[in-house]
């Protein structure tokens, strides 16, 4: 009996690690979830939970510079048609070029109002809008913050000289800075054009021309004008000439021995032309012209008057 009893000891002193080892087993099944779920708790409201941070970026107003007309040299017109002039400048808009709205382009004599399209004018203010800026080349979208104006406008030649400018206004949702360049100075035109004949007809040996024989000057620079009248001799196609100082003028209409007589010296005529405001009204003078045909000439007699424009005094 006291040997069975040994050995049920020996065998409860082998089998006791193992029940150790189940009971363990056992507390650490049923206490993992709860410290797995207080674990979570302690994540939730810890310092690095993750959070998502925003901002909404405001509206920064575009910003024009270095504004130039003519590259900053003066302007010279040449008549009876147009100069291109360009305008160049730049505009910066921090929320980037592709933000534009617009651009507009202020081309106008210092002094005068050019604020949109409605003052346009040929004599004194021309404006452009660029209503699509986000297309100009220079404007590559991205972080490009800058755009590039370079525009030329067609300056009429009877613009009025003095000292011109141009302005740069940009705006996006809101209105921008604009620039204004330095003024450069557009110069006097003193110009004209002339009908190419004066055709006195059929006249006689002897005899003086009668009836209206005019040409017409028009004033094609943009400023007030005179001129001044020349003349040569007649070359007669079959015998002779007739001396420029047999032909006359008057800026009325008169009969012959009453007007002024040609000279190969540059005469004023004062006629005084005002300066010319629109395209479609010409500014003009009539000039009246009477002949004395002397005898012993025949055939088709010709020869050159030259109109001089000088200023108006």
């Amino acid at each position: 009996m006291e040997e069975q009893a040994d050995n049920a000891i020996e065998k409860s002193k082998e089998s006791l690690p193992i029940l150790i080892s189940f009971l363990i087993l056992a507390i650490f099944v049923l206490v993992l979830p709860i410290l797995v779920n207080e674990y979570a708790k302690f994540y939730k409201n810890s310092s690095a939970a993750l959070s998502t941070a925003s901002v909404v970026v405001g509206n920064v107003s575009p910003v024009a510079s270095g504004s130039a007309l003519n590259g900053g040299n003066a302007i010279t017109l040449t008549e009876n048609t147009t100069t291109s002039i360009a305008a160049t400048g730049t505009v910066t808009d921090d929320n980037g070029c592709l933000d534009l709205v617009s651009v507009g382009v202020a081309v106008y004599k210092d002094g005068t109002t050019c604020e949109d399209a409605g003052d346009a004018d040929n004599n004194n203010c021309y404006y452009w809008t660029d209503s699509a800026p986000d297309e100009n080349a220079s404007c590559t979208g991205g972080s490009d913050t800058t755009y590039a104006l370079n525009y030329s406008f067609n300056i009429q030649y009877y613009a009025d000289p003095g000292t011109w400018k141009v302005t740069v206004t940009p705006a996006d949702s809101g209105a921008g800075t604009p620039t204004t360049s330095s003024g450069v100075t557009l110069n006097d035109l003193q110009a004209l054009a002339v009908s190419e004949t004066i055709t006195y007809g059929s006249v006689s040996n002897g005899a003086s021309s009668t009836g209206d024989h005019t040409a017409t000057v028009t004033n094609t620079g943009n400023t007030a004008i005179d001129f001044k009248v020349s003349g040569a001799d007649l070359a007669c196609s079959v015998v002779g000439s007739i001396p420029k100082s047999s032909e006359q003028y008057s800026l009325a209409s008169f009969s012959y021995g009453d007007g002024t007589v040609l000279s190969a010296t540059p005469t004023d005529v004062n006629a005084d032309l005002a300066a010319r405001t629109s395209e479609s009204v010409p500014v003009t003078d009539t000039t009246y012209w009477q002949v004395n045909v002397p005898n012993g000439v025949s055939g088709t007699c010709s020869g050159a008057v030259t109109f001089t424009a000088e200023a108006a005094l």
